[in-house]
């Protein structure tokens, strides 16, 4: 089971995704790749997986046990 950030909750949230949605994507992503590094932010692995017939984005801080999400958004939105 995934942790979140305080903003990852807000934006799931604010996005209607629910934890299910995040924590299904984590169990059966397509693929994942690095994130674009940003400036004052830890490295971070976007794992892409397909949820209810939407494909799902979620960013995950590398190299952290349990998982911390970051955000999650759907894709095209």
């Amino acid at each position: 089971m995934p942790e979140y950030t305080e903003y990852a909750k807000w934006r799931m949230w604010t996005r209607k995704i629910p934890e299910e949605a995040v924590e299904w994507v984590l169990e059966h992503y397509h693929n994942s790749r690095p994130a674009p590094k940003r400036e004052n932010a830890l490295p971070t692995v976007i794992y892409v997986g397909e949820y209810s017939g939407r494909i799902l984005k979620v960013y995950v801080e590398r190299d952290t046990n349990p998982m911390l999400v970051t955000t999650a958004v759907w894709q095209g939105d």
